[in-house]
């Protein structure tokens, strides 16, 4: 396994994100990283991007504020939006996003940490990951768009 970088984004990372997703079928535009950029400067947010020889694989958002009720009105910081290429999955590159927002976190203070992942198949991935990694549940229940779900939603 090559020795993978770390590094927070930068303007010059995003072209390559924007391909290397586009040629998987995911559309992430350019302008949504340009806004994350922009929050990273403004202290709302941290952008961590993974290289294997100067070759974008992945990616993980730390949320100083998040919008999401039950961490903000606590002052929990969210680990958000994982993303790592399918073909550099299942080589610690995840883990290795996880554990360096936890020591970020960690010198910064923060006594708790946020997680938010969706519930459907294509998010299964980062479930498992996240259960291997220590992740369980807070016992509020699911929510979708800041809404607490119900049992028929």
């Amino acid at each position: 396994m090559n020795k993978v970088d770390l590094t927070p984004l930068e303007y010059n990372d995003i072209d390559e994100m924007v391909s290397a997703f586009k040629n998987i079928g995911w559309q992430k535009p350019k302008m949504l990283y340009e806004m994350c950029l922009s929050e990273q400067t403004q202290h709302k947010r941290f952008i961590l991007v993974a290289k294997i020889n100067n070759t974008f694989c992945g990616y993980v958002t730390l949320k100083w504020q998040t919008e999401h009720l039950p961490f903000s009105d606590n002052h929990i910081a969210e680990i958000a939006d994982l993303n790592v290429l399918p073909h550099f999955r299942n080589k610690g590159i995840g883990t290795q996003l996880i554990q360096a927002c936890e020591s970020t976190l960690k010198e910064k203070g923060y006594a708790e940490i946020g997680l938010g992942v969706g519930m459907t198949a294509d998010y299964g991935n980062a479930q498992r990951l996240y259960v291997h990694l220590g992740y369980v549940p807070d016992g509020r229940g699911l929510y979708y768009k800041d809404k607490q779900l119900s049992y028929s939603d």
